[in-house]
């Protein structure tokens, strides 16, 4: 009757390594699952909002002053204007009429090259510029 006792024992133990095991794969199927719906959420959220297709306001560069504030070059609706912006407020610098600067942003935004379009605008105004703020 001893032996009856300890087998009863036995099999009323759960398998704890297995049950971790099921337990760690459900959440990885779950982690899984929940990476692939936000995915897609985002995807399908950018082709809803018209990401992608013609936009009214495109930011065309940017420049990081410090690391939470920053000065951008946008394109509104043809316009190009440039704004500070900062965690608590964007604020609206100037905005360029210029012919020649104008000329030359959309001969880089046509060049496909926006990757320091700003820096190369700032750099060629302040050359023509001069020391003594005339141009």
């Amino acid at each position: 009757m001893g032996d009856l006792a300890e087998t009863s024992q036995v099999i009323s133990q759960p398998d704890l390594w297995g049950a971790g095991f099921k337990t760690f794969a459900m959440l990885c199927i779950v982690v899984a699952v929940l990476i692939l719906v936000l995915f897609l959420v985002k995807r399908f959220s950018y082709l809803k909002n018209g990401f992608g297709r013609g936009q009214f306001i495109k930011i065309l560069s940017s420049h990081h002053v410090t690391p939470k504030e920053r000065i951008a070059l946008i394109d509104v609706v043809g316009e190009k204007i440039v704004i500070g912006i900062t965690p608590g407020n964007i604020t609206f610098l100037t905005k360029i009429e210029k012919t020649e600067a104008l000329n030359r942003i959309e001969s880089s935004e046509s060049a496909g090259a926006t990757h320091g379009l700003f820096a190369n605008f700032l750099k060629s105004s302040l050359k023509g510029k001069g020391r003594s703020g005339e141009r």
